[in-house]
């Protein structure tokens, strides 16, 4: 959802998996009121992306599952 606040949730989430963001864009889609959001990490774990992902499942501000896109 695109209101206030949803960012902070989402990257507080990641902080506390220990992943730091590189980049991350918001694309706002106000007729609905929603946002994508894409985030490029520092290079991370892969147990605590996964972890950081199911995280994610559980906020109501998250209405589609996130897709992870690995960079190498």
């Amino acid at each position: 959802k695109d209101k206030s606040g949803v960012l902070s949730q989402i990257t507080k989430q990641l902080a506390n998996k220990r992943i730091s963001v590189q980049r991350l864009i918001q694309i706002p889609n106000h007729k609905e009121k929603t946002a994508s959001i894409i985030i490029i990490t520092h290079k991370s774990n892969e147990l605590d992306v996964q972890n950081c992902l199911k995280s994610f499942k559980s906020n109501k501000n998250i209405l589609k599952n996130p897709v992870l896109i690995r960079l190498f």
